[in-house]
């Protein structure tokens, strides 16, 4: 794949008044979030010259609401991603993580919850790059995408996690 120059990324994170109170330290992993959007947009998006990408942090509880009101789907997810507006080069979005889900996940796949949220950060991002996880054969395909950024992140540019 061609990797086109660096598009611009416009990057806002912020957290519930609930997911902050269950996650006080929530602001240091703004640089972990940012790099790892970073990286997946430079090599996975490289016709979009500018992303503008909020991340929001929630419950397991806000995070299930939002998915039932939305998605329509009554079961707790760790991330949902929402593509707001797509042009040639140009796109918006959005992706919502939930902290509890995160801490769970860390726990049971034993890596640190650093790790994890900047898993959740690619795999939002790959959902913007049109991969999916429906599918056994897809979502093994995004695994190994995840795993790929994961190891280029913390090798090439000392992300520590």
């Amino acid at each position: 794949m061609a990797v086109s120059p660096q598009g611009k990324l416009k990057f806002s994170c912020t957290a519930t008044s609930t997911a902050a109170k269950t996650f006080p330290k929530w602001r240091s992993i703004i640089p972990l979030l940012k790099t790892s959007t970073k990286e997946v947009m430079r090599l996975e998006l490289p016709e979009i010259r500018q992303l503008k990408l909020g991340i929001v942090l929630m419950t397991d509880e806000e995070l299930l609401e939002m998915n039932k009101r939305v998605m329509k789907h009554d079961f707790y997810t760790d991330i949902l991603t929402f593509e707001i507006e797509r042009e040639e080069d140009f796109s918006e979005a959005e992706l919502y993580f939930s902290i509890d889900r995160a801490r769970e996940n860390a726990l049971r796949y034993k890596v640190t919850l650093r790790n994890e949220l900047a898993r959740l950060a690619i795999h939002g991002m790959l959902h913007l790059a049109n991969y999916d996880d429906k599918k056994p054969s897809e979502k093994k395909k995004m695994r190994e995408r995840e795993k790929f950024f994961l190891a280029y992140l913390q090798s090439e540019r000392s992300i520590e996690y």
